[in-house]
């Protein structure tokens, strides 16, 4: 195995950082502030060729494997993991849905308008009692004549506010459960649609993110993407590439803290000294360092292993969990090492840690993960 990054993958690290220097950060402290998403940062990343660099050229992607794209993710996020993940949510979970199980025609539709950041798309699991169970979905979609008719509420759903195309998973048939799940598109302006933001948030600040409410929508037969029945593996697909951008953009976060520690250690003086000259510092500086390290090298892993298609089901679950649960340790430690300075946001520990909480939820919660990895390792299902 090879831990060196090849020049490719080098000279996109540097892109990436430089973009989250000179394009973020500036105007970060002022959108979190007002909980504001600038919708701009996602045609910056599209003409850097950063904001799909996983899908494929055809389709406006750069066609880059999965381990250079978690490098980008990682760089891109040292800035902010809320920001970046509105800025490519589209891409990366529904974009990858309608990659995998959308046909030719709605690929050549809807994919390339949203690599060039011209379109908003939008993916709509999660329900209000559909979390982490998907399968007590209660969005209907009701097939009349030529028609889908659609009706139900979607929550916490990134870019809801804004988007432009939404893919959204409905029960077509009720007694058929998960079998009868399938996935629509939804066009802004259909009506019957509409969405609000969701403020107040404890993290995610300076991201994006609204509920939606469907009232009788109604979307043409064409617009039903992939098979009946199939709609959660299919979601899957986007979703098992979110956790890798979770996972990545956690590591930045913690590596952003880190970097913000070793400076701040260095020139905080107490005791006659630095405190990086106190041993419980050091201490914890060490362990960060050490923790970080773990996570990057075993999501790199997982990352090259999607890219070359090998099953990986627990892995991602790993990868996904331990960054997470670690860049909530390190954000956590930062802040304690910055004392009150870290509860202000002229230092960007404070925001870190924010979004570390709200990265534990997203993607699968720590519990779900553990169940998936105790269930890959022992062949049993703790849940239905």
């Amino acid at each position: 195995m090879d831990f060196e990054l090849n020049e490719e993958q080098k000279m996109f690290q540097d892109m990436a950082r430089k973009f989250a220097e000179q394009e973020i950060l500036p105007t970060l402290k002022e959108n979190v502030r007002h909980d504001k998403f600038d919708p701009g940062i996602i045609k910056k990343l599209a003409s850097q060729g950063l904001l799909a660099p996983h899908l494929p050229q055809e389709y406006g992607g750069l066609g880059l494997d999965y381990l250079t794209s978690a490098i980008i993710w990682e760089q891109l996020c040292r800035a902010s993991l809320a920001v970046i993940q509105a800025a490519t949510s589209g891409p990366i979970q529904p974009g990858t849905n309608l990659l995998d199980a959308g046909s030719e025609e709605q690929k050549r539709k809807y994919l390339p308008p949203v690599c060039s950041g011209d379109s908003i798309l939008v993916g709509a699991v999660v329900e209000p009692n559909a979390g982490s169970d998907s399968s007590r979905i209660e969005t209907t979609a009701v097939l009349k004549g030529d028609r889908w008719v659609i009706n139900g509420n979607k929550i916490f759903i990134t870019n809801g506010e804004i988007g432009d195309v939404i893919l959204v998973i409905a029960q077509t048939d009720k007694a058929q459960g998960m079998k009868g799940l399938a996935t629509f598109i939804v066009e802004k302006g259909t009506p019957g649609f509409s969405s609000v933001p969701l403020k107040g948030k404890l993290g995610w600040r300076g991201g994006s993110e609204g509920n939606l409410r469907f009232s009788d929508v109604e979307v043409p037969l064409e617009n039903k993407v992939g098979e009946t029945g199939r709609a959660l593996r299919n979601a899957l697909q986007g979703i098992d590439t979110a956790r890798l951008f979770l996972a990545v953009g956690c590591i930045g976060i913690a590596q952003s803290c880190l970097d913000s520690c070793v400076k701040y250690a260095k020139e905080r003086v107490q005791f006659g000294k630095p405190i990086g000259g106190h041993q419980l510092v050091q201490g914890v500086i060490a362990d960060m360092a050490m923790k970080i390290e773990a996570a990057r090298w075993l999501t790199y892993r997982v990352a090259d292993m999607k890219s070359r298609g090998i099953r990986h089901i627990k892995e991602m679950s790993c990868a996904k969990y331990f960054s997470t649960e670690m860049a909530l340790w390190v954000t956590s430690q930062a802040v304690k090492i910055h004392g009150a300075f870290g509860t202000v946001d002229d230092y960007p520990v404070g925001h870190h840690y924010q979004d570390a909480v709200v990265a534990t939820i997203l993607g699968g919660t720590a519990q779900m993960h553990q169940l998936t990895i105790g269930q890959q390792l022992l062949g049993m299902a703790a849940f239905s």
